[in-house]
């Protein structure tokens, strides 16, 4: 970075992207390809599980979304269906 780009991002002059600004982060991901963008869903589920927060399907309850893929340009999920009991409310 030069001076001139420092001084202008230090006086909040600076040109570009800003993904603090909501807008702008929302613009980012529209532009990203399909692949990327089903990447990065893929590491927040792979953090979720981590956590221990299954995402479940909403009809069958025993389902637990698993991963995202891509196949031929078209997204596709993989759920397993799990030996646990479920508990009510959910």
């Amino acid at each position: 970075m030069n001076r001139k780009k420092a001084r202008a991002l230090m006086h909040g002059k600076a040109k570009g992207l800003n993904i603090n600004d909501p807008r702008q982060a929302q613009q980012m991901l529209e532009n990203l390809p399909i692949a990327t963008l089903v990447a990065g869903i893929n590491n927040s589920l792979d953090i979720l599980q981590k956590r221990g927060i299954p995402i479940s399907d909403w009809d069958q309850k025993k389902r637990e979304l698993y991963r995202l893929k891509v196949f031929g340009g078209k997204v596709y999920f993989l759920a397993a269906e799990l030996d646990r009991p479920c508990q009510e409310g959910q």
